[in-house]
Parts: C-alpha cells; sequence; structure tokens
C-alpha cells in the first residue's frame, strides 16, 4: 500500500557554514531507508501522468518499483534507458 503521507522526507544538505567553504555537491542524497520510504509515495497513478510529462520520457512507475524493491541498480538503469545523463 502506498504510503498517502503528503509529507515528503527531506534530502539531507550540507550545512550553510560548510557549504560556503568548499565546493561539494550541496545535496547529500537520500539513504537507502529514504529512497524506499520516498518511493512508497508513488501513488501508482493509471495513466502515469509523470511519464508523459518527464521530458526525457524516463518511465517512472517502472524506477519508483526498483527502488521500492532496493534495486538500485536496476532503477539506475531503467533512467539511463531513456537518459543518457541521470544526474544532471
Amino acid at each position: 500500500m502506498a504510503n498517502m503521507t503528503p509529507n515528503k522526507c527531506p534530502m539531507p544538505v550540507q550545512d550553510p557554514d560548510v557549504r560556503n567553504k568548499n565546493f561539494e555537491e550541496v545535496a547529500l542524497g537520500y539513504t537507502m531507508e529514504m529512497a524506499m520510504g520516498e518511493a512508497e509515495r508513488c501513488l501508482n497513478c493509471k495513466n502515469s501522468p509523470c511519464v508523459s510529462g518527464c521530458p526525457v520520457g524516463v518511465r517512472i512507475p517502472e524506477f519508483i518499483s526498483l527502488i521500492k524493491a532496493g534495486d538500485i541498480e536496476g532503477a539506475y538503469a531503467k533512467i539511463k534507458e531513456t537518459n543518457a545523463l541521470p544526474a544532471v
């Protein structure tokens, strides 16, 4: 069952006093548990408006299902099927 909470899990970021002294990524990324929790928020819409709204046509429901299953490598491969630059 989907996690229907409207509250998303905020992504960890560098503290402003740290990041103003370096050129590292500000967003630190989700832990596996956080990513899986966010994936649970997918509503699994019948018509998948997220796919039609994605400028590069990523099959987002399939990607999210792989994240839910803990298959990060598979999720990465799913994004790369339609997008050569998934980290951009």
